[in-house]
Order: C-alpha cells, then structure tokens, then sequence
C-alpha cells in the first residue's frame, strides 16, 4: 500500500498541474451539541483523473482539551477494488501537544464502512474511541487524554465526513464516473441525529479535492465528478400537512415548547418549534401560507397535495434525484399558483365554461333529434 502511495504521488508530480487550493466535498456541519460523529461510507466508483494521488474518505472534528484544540480524525484511504469491493487502509489518528497519535489497520475490504468516533470526559481526562466496521469485521481504538475537556470547536463547518486526497496534505482530483455516498449522523444523550444544516467544499482537514459536486438525496449526500466549490447542501425547513407539522431534514432533532420531538409532532397553534440547534431560531406554529399542486408532490420529504408553511422559507424539494431548494413566500406561491392549481376566480370561470359548453351540445343533440324525427314523418 505505502508503495502504491509513493508511486501514485510521483505520478501526481508529473501529470497533474500544481494546484494551491481545493475543497473537501461530503458531509459537513457544525453548531449542534454532542459527544460522538457518525458517517456509513459508502464506494460506488473513486475513478480518478490520470495522475492523481489517491482519495481518502475522512471523518474529522476538532476538541478542546486545557485550552488546546485536538485534532481528531477517522480515515478510510481505498485503493484496489476487488469482486468483495474496495481494499482499505484503516487509520485513525489525534493531533495533540504538537504530535500526531496514529493507529492503523491495513487491508479491510468492502463497500459500506461504518465510521464512528465518540467521546466521553471525565472530571481529569478524556476518552476517544474510534470504530469502524464493513459488516463482517469491526475494529475500535480508544485513547485517553488527560486533561480539563472544554468542547468542540466550530466554525460552523468543522465536524463531518469529506472526500480530499490521501494524506500529507494532497489534492485529489476526482475522473467521471466519481461516486462515493455519506451518511451523518451525530450523539446526543445517546441517540443518533441528522445534522439540521449541512455543506459541502469548506477546508476541515490538510487535504483537499477538485472537480468534485455534492448533493442530498434520500438522506445522503452523493459526492461526484463536477466543478462545485462551496455548496450548502441543505437548511431546515418546516411543513404542515393536514393537522401534523413535519421537519427537516428527515432524522433531525427538534425542541416543541422545550420538549424533544423527531419528525413530526401534531400541530397546535402558536406552538414554538425550534432545530437542536446552538443558535437560537424558532418557528411558530401557523398555517400562514398555502401551496396547493394539482397532482401528488413531495415538499421535504412529505407527498401532498396541499401544504401549509408557518413562514417564508426554504422548502425542498426532489428534482432529477436530487434534493433541491425552493424558497417561497407569499408572492412567489401567488406568482407560481396557476402553475399548481387553478386559483378560485379561474376555477370558477372554467366551471362556467365547461357547463356552458355541456349545455350547449345538449341543445344541439335535442335539435338535431327533433330534426331527424320531422323527416322520418
């Protein structure tokens, strides 16, 4: 493996031009409250551009421990695809005191990996185990630090799983055909959450990637061949069907009036919902705008025909395989009304029209009968 690497890095001497900045695509989020990171990895296709050094797939946040920031990563670097799927390099490391701790494992192979860090502090130290698993075999590290633990930083990008080059601080360049899927999830109080805000492209770690794009769909964030830099991938929204409200992203986690509630929770007017979240954003429960479509849509994951939204907002929806935004307040849903569904007063002329019309060739068909009996007498 370190002999392909060095090869490959040579080979990215010569043929890939140099290149002083990149962006690592994936999973990114930052601002919410926890003690552990999670990201299903999964490799469909690490094609690469001719020359370029390998990928890595890593899982990175940063601690704070006696006023000191940790460094902390859980890495997968793929190599050679075999008929079980992708052979791995396993590497997890913290970057502390000025020195990098390192463990590694050589040699796992599949498709999906599970990649999970989680920490615990007590009054004196500090416990990091990291896990990985590919199904069949699974690996855990722990170290111990010690020290006063202080929490995470954030810049509000630094947690999340990304695509960027091997290591050493390489440039990966991703080839056509580039398809490798994150899932993310992070630990509160022992339960596993979707992060209520995700991007993609933000510097987290030394290396970096180029012509890569990220996207969410279906709870994942698909990272492929384009030309994206920064993305933001998703915000999140609210919805109300019939008598539920719903949230978004599916999977996230919400305060109703200061209680714990995933998904949805039965609407009550005035009721304050908010994100998990460190920044203080609340929506109140109104049915303030209404969006009608004439056929079955899917608005934040959620198929109907009417919505109701409790304020101008971002809503999502699923376009070509791809969760895209939409913002809509009361002009845009008016401007956009004939393209959903007739609004009353053309609805009422139609009726009309139609009915006349109907009328109309009854009168023909009576006279027409009439006619035709005059002739036959």
């Amino acid at each position: 493996m370190k002999g392909i690497v060095v090869i490959l890095l040579f080979l990215s001497m010569i043929l890939v031009p140099t290149v002083y900045a990149g962006y690592d695509y994936g999973y990114e989020f930052g601002y919410v409250n926890m003690n552990g990171i999670q990201a299903i990895v999964t490799l469909y296709n690490i094609s690469l551009q001719p020359g370029s050094p390998t990928i890595s797939v890593q899982e990175n946040l940063c601690l704070n421990l006696n006023g000191s920031n940790i460094f902390v990563q859980n890495v997968i670097i793929p190599s050679i695809l075999t008929k079980a799927g992708y052979e791995v390099e396993y590497i997890n490391s913290i970057f502390y005191n000025g020195t990098y701790h390192i463990f590694s494992y050589y040699y796992l192979v599949g498709r999906s990996f599970n990649l999970t860090t989680v920490w615990f502090n007590t009054s004196d130290k500090l416990l990091i185990t990291f896990y990985i698993s590919n199904g069949s075999v699974s690996l855990n590290k722990t170290w111990v630090l010690y020290g006063n633990y202080l929490g995470i930083v954030y810049s509000g990008y630094d947690a999340g799983t990304v695509v960027v080059g091997y290591g050493n601080g390489a440039t990966a360049y991703l080839g056509k055909g580039f398809n490798v899927s994150i899932s993310e999830f992070y630990r509160y109080n022992n339960g596993w959450y979707v992060p209520p805000i995700a991007y993609s492209g933000y510097p987290i770690t030394g290396e970096s990637a180029l012509n890569g794009y990220a996207y969410y769909y279906n709870g994942e964030v698909w990272v492929t061949y384009g030309n994206a830099s920064d993305q933001m991938l998703y915000n999140f929204s609210v919805i109300i069907v019939n008598n539920t409200i719903f949230t978004f992203p599916k999977g996230s986690l919400w305060l109703a009036n200061g209680r714990f509630f995933t998904n949805s929770i039965p609407f009550k007017e005035d009721l304050i919902i908010s994100p998990f979240y460190y920044f203080n954003h609340s929506f109140i429960a109104k049915k303030q705008l209404l969006l009608k479509f004439n056929n079955y849509t899917e608005i934040d994951g959620i198929k109907g025909k009417t919505f109701f939204l409790p304020t101008s907002e971002n809503v999502y929806i699923k376009e070509n395989g791809k969760c895209i935004a939409m913002f809509l307040n009361q002009s845009i849903i008016e401007q956009k009304q004939g393209e959903y569904m007739p609004n009353n007063n053309n609805f009422l002329y139609l009726l009309i029209l139609t009915t006349a019309c109907i009328f109309f060739i009854i009168v023909l068909l009576v006279n027409y009968k009439i006619i035709n009996n005059k002739k036959s007498r």
